[in-house]
């Protein structure tokens, strides 16, 4: 009788940590999105399969953050913006030079020619205002910050041979995660 008391008490103990396990896996995942619409037409990104998240890489010392993400179609946005002090909740320009640190949104399509490329800023428009917001920082996950925002801008052409000089992105929004390791630091 003793051994299947033991035997109930250890199932139960089993259960209750696997519905524990499986109540925190469950309510930590956290739904990611990348998105926008270049000239009227959705582009999307996915998380990376393998890692299930987007590469972040945060610059300490130029409180820069930039943000890349790849379509299906091997077609890629970034966004890099930087902050004199700290990054926090704000708008955030496309700058061609601050204190020699470059931030925009850059725009690679699918055809991989890089005298396609298409960026928020160049030579000849060296700064867009408010193309970047950033809406929340959460911080309460020890792993993880949560990253929201909104981004739209018009494109320019990197190049003069560029058969599209100019479009428009628009509805720009994310929501991705900083995962804090050796190579991404607090902030």
């Amino acid at each position: 009788m003793d051994n299947v008391f033991a035997l109930n008490k250890r199932l139960i103990r089993l259960l209750l940590s696997c519905c524990i396990f499986l109540f925190f896996s469950c309510s930590s995942k956290v739904d990611q999105f990348f998105e926008a619409k270049i000239d009227s037409v959705l582009w999307e990104a996915k998380p990376h399969t393998e890692f299930e998240r987007y590469n972040l890489k945060y610059k300490p010392l130029s409180h820069q953050l930039s943000i890349f993400a790849i379509a299906k179609d091997s077609s890629w946005v970034e966004i890099s913006f930087h902050a004199p002090n700290q990054l926090q909740v704000g708008n955030y320009p496309s700058v061609k030079n601050d204190n020699g640190i470059q931030s925009g949104i850059f725009y690679f399509p699918k055809d991989k020619k890089s005298t396609n490329q298409m960026a928020s800023i160049t030579y000849e428009n060296p700064i867009q205002e408010n193309t970047i917001n950033i809406s929340k920082i959460d911080k309460s996950n020890p792993a993880y910050y949560v990253i929201e925002g909104t981004f739209s801008c018009t494109l320019y052409a990197l190049y003069a041979d560029n058969p599209k000089q100019k479009s428009r992105l628009t509805s720009g929004r994310f929501k991705v995660l900083y995962h804090l390791d050796s190579d991404n630091l607090a902030f």
